[in-house]
């Protein structure tokens, strides 16, 4: 074996190595079921204090998953970990922070209701 391969075969190990321990981030794919669990989650937890595009108890919720369009991985960081994000304005949730499954359920249906306003199962 030439030296050049060697060199070649090693960055090749490196870098196949680098692929697989790099974590993806997804999202799972909306389907019925996955929106009839969102809205439960959301008529049960959420809907006591956001509206979806008003002022209520909370933050209208369209607002508040417009900031995070381009940066889902941030909502559902934020979901599981949720901290006051405006304390002097509005109270600080009163959730149970929700599990990683929960929080990319309900960032993917949230996502999926701002691109798609017109869904009958879209937040009042």
């Amino acid at each position: 074996m030439g030296k050049t391969f060697k060199i070649t075969l090693f960055i090749f190990v490196i870098l196949a190595t680098a692929l697989f321990a790099v974590e993806v981030f997804s999202l799972p794919k909306v389907t019925p079921e996955l929106k009839v669990g969102a809205q439960e989650y959301y008529n049960n937890e959420c809907k006591a204090c956001h509206r979806w595009g008003r002022k209520f108890a909370a933050p209208p919720m369209k607002e508040n998953v417009a900031q995070y369009a381009e940066k889902p991985e941030e909502m559902v960081k934020y979901l599981i970990h949720p901290t006051p994000k405006h304390p002097d304005i509005w109270p600080a949730m009163e959730i149970t922070p929700l599990t990683e499954d929960q929080a990319k359920m309900m960032t993917a249906w949230l996502l999926y209701i701002l691109d798609n306003p017109e869904d009958p199962g879209r937040p009042k």
